[in-house]
């Protein structure tokens, strides 16, 4: 089965200790999940230099970001919705289980682990993701049980385009699962099931996926943008913005896109994907034209707080790296818990951040 690509933010680092940990950490182990460094705004998990970090109340910790820049960037712990560790020495009068040595790779190691463990909800939806997107075009119209062993994991209802999903389930057993059709009235999805959108979970596979899943179609035809994706507003990189803006002010083909866009063919094609399967694309003119007076406001709207990005800069970082979705599944918020100290909360990973980490 496949693996997702989990996304690690580092906060306080010195410069070699954070090539050490880029390192350690992007050396991919066979049968895991791959870890890559970037945006802390966009990541997965964060590990935070103890040395860097000022208590500043029970609830309040704030950390030199990036090290020696004397920006100070505000965490507030309750609104933390991510796994996180200290690399020790911690702050004076401060305690924390989830601490863990930054010179030892064993140490890193077992705690990238534990993070994987706390993420199983998100590999579980890129696991069920997988198998949407290689199934939906066999099951469309249908109500399908996907059962392990006797058991029930998933539940999902085409018509209404939604699922549930047994919270607990594990990635490998929903890889290995039957699907069984079922009647209409089998519909009902288990109180103590996670109710998600099949957009949502297919969005986090193909964001997440190293293969390249954009349908053919999409590398010969017109591209039309029909809506934003209904998706919390921070799982839309730049690059996602950018390829929104342009498609939203005139339509093009894959070549159009990758000259007006300045992203390269992996970049373009992975971030296409993502927007296919989150059902914003179409290669229908005139389904596009039925959608378009509000689907350029959507744009508009979620676009205003990058319009000064830099496209060129944009395209760089998206280059050098591939943004993923964030992880906080059980409790979205509308902004990164980070905050410049007395500032604003940073949306869309705008925030300060190692160049070098994208």
């Amino acid at each position: 089965m496949e693996h997702p690509v989990l996304r690690l933010g580092l906060l306080g680092f010195s410069d070699s200790a954070f090539e050490r940990l880029r390192g350690w950490t992007e050396r991919d182990a066979v049968g895991w999940p791959s870890w890559r460094l970037g945006d802390p705004h966009l990541a997965d998990a964060w590990l935070l230099d103890g040395e860097a970090v000022e208590v500043v109340d029970r609830d309040a910790l704030h950390v030199e970001h990036p090290r020696g820049s004397h920006v100070r960037l505000t965490l507030h712990r309750a609104e933390v919705d991510r796994p996180l560790a200290f690399a020790m020495p911690l702050p004076k009068g401060f305690a924390s289980a989830e601490s863990f040595d930054a010179g030892d790779e064993s140490s890193l190691r077992q705690r990238l682990q534990r993070f994987e463990a706390w993420l199983r909800p998100l590999r579980s939806q890129f696991a069920l993701g997988e198998q949407l997107v290689a199934k939906w075009a066999e099951y469309q119209g249908d109500v399908v049980h996907l059962m392990h062993e006797g058991r029930l994991l998933a539940v999902i209802d085409f018509p209404r385009w939604q699922c549930g999903l047994l919270i607990p389930a594990r990635p490998v057993d929903l890889g290995a699962a039957q699907w069984v059709r079922r009647p209409a009235l089998a519909n009902d999805i288990p109180s103590a099931f996670l109710k998600l959108k099949l957009h949502q979970v297919m969005w986090t596979y193909a964001a997440r996926t190293g293969r390249d899943i954009l349908p053919a179609r999409y590398r010969a035809s017109t591209i039309y943008l029909r809506r934003v994706p209904h998706l919390p507003p921070r799982w839309f990189d730049p690059a996602h913005l950018l390829i929104m803006q342009e498609l939203s002010t005139q339509p093009g083909t894959f070549e159009d896109l990758r000259a007006r866009t300045g992203l390269e063919e992996p970049v373009l094609a992975s971030r296409l994907a993502a927007l296919y399967y989150g059902a914003g694309l179409t290669t229908d003119a005139d389904s596009a034209r039925r959608a378009q007076p509000t689907m350029r406001q959507s744009v508009l709207s979620l676009c205003m707080g990058a319009a000064d990005r830099d496209r060129e800069a944009i395209a760089r970082e998206a280059s050098q790296s591939d943004l993923m979705a964030p992880s906080s599944i059980l409790r979205e918020a509308s902004h990164s818990p980070l905050r410049v100290a007395g500032g604003e909360p940073r949306h869309n990973g705008a925030g300060p951040h190692r160049p070098d980490s994208e």
